[in-house]
């Protein structure tokens, strides 16, 4: 009889063919064997019996950001500890960050800061997208690409906004960075937001001295989403280059993804918890300004076509865009929106979440759910088929619910270091009961089962496998040499 270090009996396991009955067995953090449930004895150091549970692979959230220094020593309240340890116990087993160089910094550099700052730190096993805040200023641009995917970094973040900041990148940048992905693989990611017309819009509301937070709402309308989206889906068009778009928050976004794929081109959307849940009336409550993100969640029927496009396959990537603060931090906008601290706290509350409106609300599978939130972050990000999935040669990174269970969220029992939850107070089904990572339970009830250890690893990762895409001969597209 061969020896295993864990065996999960009688779940139901979500595969890649559909959710089944399973037994799962685990040897040196990785998946051996996925079997018919057998009511025999098994030689395991441990043995998990998940009769009446669920297991999904071990969940990645692909945009995080944990230990974000915000200029003049400040920084977000989730550190790399605390972030990641909000993941372990919302059944989250890899995230991925973000590098922060300055303008014309070297990106290995920018990475090498980053690893340094988060090693014996996280809980779970991490990777980080390189920011270019400047491609111009870049020595040789695409070979820098070029050196850090063989460094294991294969996503490259950009900003159509944030000009002030030095963040904004022309258009002639994002094509020349497309036409770099085209040659290398590498995945452009793209903050997508017409920079000039937002700022614009803002000082025409601090001028006007708009109350409340609604003036938030208001500065950055949802055009200002979709027109930055249309734009950039011409140039990746043209150049054949792999875009993804992060934190979507427009229905006619992910319509205007859906048709680019369908003529080919290679483009995928994320989108976000809070703008899936949360309405744009928050704005205009009295403490509206907690609930302020950039873009900012809009209308119902934004979050209903966003849903459908996850159902469809144009926004193919559930994320948190996690940028915790405090609620004094977020007082200090002192009724000024452009002082506004932009992010939610939300890796913990992920998998609840989705489960509870998503599956438990007939709007999504759990294969679907799978899909969202683990095998199609772990192909796009270049991790697959190391994790995003439960089959041998896998590692044994397993999210496991408790479907009949709820319990109410509380700012109070989640990791996340801040005082509040914009989802306090709401029932959640599918909490995590056990997070495993690599073979090893990591979280147990919430709770993280060696606080003192953070195991988890740096990720170096692939090239991005993009979902397929129909290919017919139009103005803005064409086939990959």
């Amino acid at each position: 009889m061969t020896q295993y270090d864990l065996v999960i009996k009688g779940g139901l396991a979500v595969l890649e063919n559909g959710p089944v009955r399973a037994d799962i067995f685990i040897s040196g953090g990785k998946i051996k064997r996925v079997g018919r449930p057998d009511r025999g004895t098994c030689d395991a150091s441990r043995v998990i019996d998940a009769r009446g549970l669920v297991i999904l692979p071990g969940l990645i959230d692909a945009h995080v950001h944990y230990s974000l220094h915000l200029g003049g020593g400040k920084m977000t309240a989730d550190d790399f500890y605390s972030g990641s340890a909000a993941a372990a116990c919302g059944g989250v087993t890899s995230v991925i960050d973000y590098t922060g160089q300055g303008p014309g910094v070297p990106l290995r550099e920018g990475l090498k800061e980053r690893i340094e700052e988060a090693e014996g730190l996280m809980h779970v096993d991490y990777g980080f997208h390189a920011i270019i805040p400047s491609w111009k200023k870049l020595s040789d641009p695409a070979g820098q690409i070029k050196e850090l995917m063989a460094m294991g970094v294969s996503s490259f973040k950009f900003f159509m906004a944030y000009e002030s900041r030095g963040l904004m990148a022309s258009d002639a940048e994002l094509f020349e960075a497309l036409e770099a992905s085209r040659l290398s693989g590498a995945l452009v990611c793209v903050h997508a937001e017409s920079g000039g017309i937002v700022d614009l819009l803002t000082e025409r509301r601090r001028r006007e001295r708009h109350p409340g937070a609604d003036a938030h709402r208001l500065s950055r309308p949802d055009f200002t989403e979709w027109e930055a989206v249309g734009r950039a889906l011409v140039l990746a068009g043209c150049t054949g280059g792999n875009i993804y778009f992060v934190h979507l928050s427009s229905g006619v976004s992910a319509g205007l993804i859906a048709r680019a794929r369908g003529i080919g081109v290679r483009a995928l959307g994320e989108t976000a918890p809070q703008y899936l849940l949360l309405k744009d009336s928050v704005f205009r409550r009295g403490d509206g300004h907690l609930y302020a993100t950039c873009p900012p969640v809009r209308t119902p029927a934004d979050s209903k076509a966003l849903w459908a496009a996850l159902s469809e396959g144009a926004v193919g990537v559930m994320a948190t865009d996690n940028c915790t603060f405090t609620s004094k931090q977020k007082d200090e906008w002192g009724g000024d929106i452009g002082r506004l601290c932009m992010g939610l706290p939300g890796t913990q509350t992920l998998l609840p979440l989705i489960y509870t409106f998503g599956v438990k609300q007939g709007r999504m599978k759990l294969s679907g759910l799978a899909r969202a939130l683990s095998s199609n972050p772990a192909k796009v990000m270049g991790l697959y088929p190391r994790k995003g999935a439960i089959k041998p040669g896998s590692d044994a990174d397993l999210a496991i619910i408790d479907p009949t269970a709820s319990a109410t969220v509380d700012f109070r029992k989640l990791q996340h270091k801040t005082d509040y939850s914009p989802y306090q107070g709401v029932k959640l089904y599918g909490w995590a009961k056990y997070t495993i990572l690599r073979g090893e339970m990591i979280a147990e009830e919430g709770k993280l089962s060696k606080p003192d250890r953070p195991t988890g690893q740096f990720l170096r990762r692939k090239k991005s496998v993009m979902p397929e895409v129909v290919k017919r001969k139009t103005g803005i597209a064409r086939k990959n040499k």
